[in-house]
């Protein structure tokens, strides 16, 4: 019988958190991700005879580990941690009553009492101001306390059953010691310094493959050459200063893989791009260097195919050539003809652990993505006749996610990892081994240029900040090579310092906070560490340094989730943009991307809000690109409550599919079917405020949510379970005010 494999990637990455200059850590997150994912992630395969899996562990990420470990590396958060609370400042108090509650708040911090009173004693939502305030209220033993949990909540379950100390002091709860605290730092440290060598242990016996990115995470195709954004987005506005440093590509590429040899004691084999990010100016780079495989996603997969002329008279990616996303190829470059093995990711699988899966039970998340997998070996092989082993890459963020499954995912990971290796249609492969006995049968000889993210580079440059920020290090480097050339006899110390903070500022982590896809409250924090990096280079040079790398780049807005209506509005309900003023002076939400992590299938895209002088008007636009199995099984719901009444919620109902009418479901479970819905380009709706008993003035909340009803299968036994897929916005509300008679005098302006 034929098997799928199902290669599963998992990239391990943390930025480069270091000033190398004051030998001190920016954030504590290398740190608070080592107790929590790195060791397990790579150990719990040891429990699975059949088991293999991928990690792609960044040399960046490695060097910080081992300075945790061995070199007694510091930042404030663990200095505040060890600081004895005799000791601290008010300023300090501060900085931990504002810092140290920053996990998810869900799975890491209300499951522990002494940890959710800590939070409530401070409050959720607290000023700068309110702070100041609230340290008189905090004890030395409440100061002690959190100092406990803020690190305590994020070692990995696996930590509590394997060490007697660490579980005890999650059972003590409250009343904890400066020797608990001593002895958690030492742990951490401990931990750190058993990440490399059990990664190293398993590769040896088979169970895992070790591939490596650039060394400090740069987009090697944007330092090849930056004018290549233009293929990916003709519309592209591009830095001034055009950055083409194909040498720096090539030293990032070879770092890597000395840190990898150093410690792995042969060469890798493969290598993830930062952030999927190809171009065909990379393959000579990677070929030359030793490099056997790379991998990117589906969708320049999908370009890629269209301009070869293999494929001509495929419709890439319709209904028949899906089938190619489940191939192993070789890439070569068009003019050297240098080669290289390539495999594409499933994006919805991957999207579907990092984003969806959280929200559902280990079985039934796992039991969906078993009828994926089915769904595919019945597609290729039976379907489509295809006669060649067929494999599924399933790439995704290695660390971030877990945070949001309960138990920090090793329920669903083992209801996995059981599957995989107990359904005789699947077998889980190394990458090299798979591609070692399997020759692809076709050549990609005109590799789209793009990433991860919609096949384009618009993530890290475009935006006025990023090429900002492309610009500062162009005019960086150069001033250092202009420096060396005329400076002969240099301190060869110096200058490989100085090289090293330019490539650290090449890494692709401080464009992922510029512009306006990702938001994080640390986003000033970013700003300051790249420009710091570029400091650097002239104070180790003892030389003066710009006055613009003393200016952030990142703009002091406050995260811009929605902007409130500016005037009433009367749509007309018939899902289609009638005019460009239609929706003009509506309130709007954009759908952005908070955090490290990035879902590439949102199903919706952006959200609209208004209202006239009796009704309150929603627009939704959706992702067009829905598949129709998809879709019938989809619907939205709009959460509508008082903000002065928590306990009446009004619920907005509509199927996606055959949308006609929608149902308004009351605070007592009555019903009512109204016919103000339309959807075409958009959907579009109507709800009086009279149904939801609003009057002028009163302050509204909602949100919207998409939920998809799936059906399970035990035996003869079929269930309908209905699983959340997004929620906007994700963990709090839109607030706005029922229009009053003065609204318009309020918010009218010449």
């Amino acid at each position: 019988m034929k098997k799928l494999y199902i290669a599963i990637l998992y990239h391990q990455h943390q930025p480069y958190y270091k000033d190398p200059i004051e030998n001190y850590y920016h954030f504590p997150w290398v740190r608070f991700h080592a107790i929590k994912d790195y060791y397990d992630m790579a150990a719990i395969v040891s429990k699975f005879e059949k088991l293999k899996i991928n990690i792609n562990l960044v040399p960046s990420l490695i060097v910080q580990l081992e300075d945790y470990a061995f070199n007694n590396a510091m930042d404030k958060d663990l200095e505040l941690t060890i600081k004895n609370v005799d000791d601290l400042t008010d300023e300090d108090k501060i900085y931990i009553l504002e810092n140290f509650f920053r996990c998810n708040w869900n799975t890491m911090l209300y499951i522990y009492p002494r940890y959710t009173e800590l939070l409530e004693k401070r409050g959720k939502m607290v000023s700068r101001e309110d702070l100041n305030r609230k340290i008189k209220f905090f004890a030395k033993q409440d100061f002690l306390d959190l100092q406990v949990w803020a690190n305590l909540a994020w070692f990995d379950p696996m930590w509590r059953d394997e060490d007697k100390i660490l579980d005890d002091l999650f059972k003590k709860q409250k009343g904890f010691t400066q020797e608990d605290k001593e002895f958690i730092v030492k742990k951490q440290r401990e931990i750190c310094s058993k990440i490399v060598p059990i990664h190293k242990k398993l590769q040896d016996e088979g169970k895992i493959e070790v591939s490596v990115t650039p060394f400090y995470h740069p987009i090697l195709p944007l330092l090849c050459d930056t004018s290549k954004a233009r293929i990916s987005n003709p519309q592209i506005t591009l830095p001034s200063i055009h950055f083409s440093h194909t040498e720096d590509a090539k030293v990032q590429v070879e770092n890597a893989i000395k840190c990898y040899k150093e410690r792995f004691g042969r060469n890798p084999a493969g290598l993830w791009p930062a952030e999927g990010s190809v171009s065909e100016d990379i393959i000579p780079i990677l070929a030359s260097a030793g490099i056997k495989w790379i991998a990117t996603d589906e969708e320049i997969l999908k370009n890629s195919l269209r301009n070869n002329p293999e494929f001509n008279n495929e419709i890439v990616f319709g209904n028949v050539t899906k089938k190619y996303v489940y191939k192993n190829y070789k890439v070569r470059h068009p003019t050297t003809s240098d080669e290289l093995n390539i495999i594409f990711r499933d994006r919805e699988l991957a999207d579907n652990i990092g984003f969806i899966y959280s929200k559902w039970s280990a079985k039934d998340a796992v039991k969906d993505i078993e009828n994926r997998l089915t769904n595919i070996y019945n597609y290729v092989y039976k379907q489509q006749n295809v006669t060649e082993d067929a494999i599924v890459s399933i790439i995704l963020d290695g660390e971030n996610c877990w945070e949001y499954y309960p138990n920090d995912g090793i329920d669903f990971l083992n209801e996995f990892y059981t599957m995989l290796t107990t359904n005789p249609l699947f077998e889980t492969v190394l990458i090299s081994e798979f591609l070692n006995s399997h020759e692809p049968k076709h050549i990609i000889k005109n590799l789209w240029p793009g990433s991860w993210i919609n096949a384009n580079y618009n993530v890290w440059i475009g935006h006025p900040e990023d090429n900002l920020a492309w610009d500062y290090l162009s005019k960086t480097r150069k001033f250092l090579v202009d420096y060396i050339d005329k400076h002969h006899n240099m301190d060869k110390s110096k200058i490989d310092l100085c090289w090293e903070s330019i490539y650290i500022a090449e890494g692709s982590d401080w464009c992922w906070w510029y512009g306006e896809e990702h938001y994080t409250p640390d986003n000033m924090g970013f700003d300051y560490l790249f420009r710091k990096h570029l400091k650097n280079v002239y104070k180790i040079l003892n030389e003066p340094e710009p006055e613009y790398l003393n200016l952030p780049i990142k703009g002091h807005l406050k995260k811009p989730e929605y902007f409130l209506p500016k005037d009433l509005i009367n749509p007309i309900i018939d899902g289609k943009i009638t005019n460009y003023f239609e929706w003009l002076l509506s309130g709007r939400y954009g759908i952005r991307q908070a955090g490290a992590l990035h879902q590439t299938t949102n199903i919706i895209c952006g959200i609209f809000f208004g209202f006239d002088m009796k009704n309150l008007f929603f627009r939704i636009d959706y992702n067009h690109e829905i598949k129709k199995d998809i879709a019938s099984s989809l619907f939205f719901n709009i959460y509508i409550k008082r903000k002065d009444n928590t306990g009446n919620i009004y619920q907005i109902k509509f199927q996606f599919e055959d949308l006609v009418k929608y149902e308004l479901i009351y605070p007592d479970s009555t019903k009512q079917e109204l016919n103000y819905i339309a959807k075409d380009k958009v959907i579009e709706l109507k709800l009086p405020f009279s149904l939801i008993n609003s009057q002028p003035g009163c302050d509204l909340q909602f949100y919207v949510s998409v939920n998809r009803t799936v059906q399970n299968s035990t035996g003869e036994i079929f269930e309908i379970k209905t699983y959340e897929l997004e929620r906007w916005p994700e963990n709090n509300y839109i607030e706005l005010s029922q229009p009053d008679e003065n609204f318009i005098k309020r918010n009218w302006t010449i």
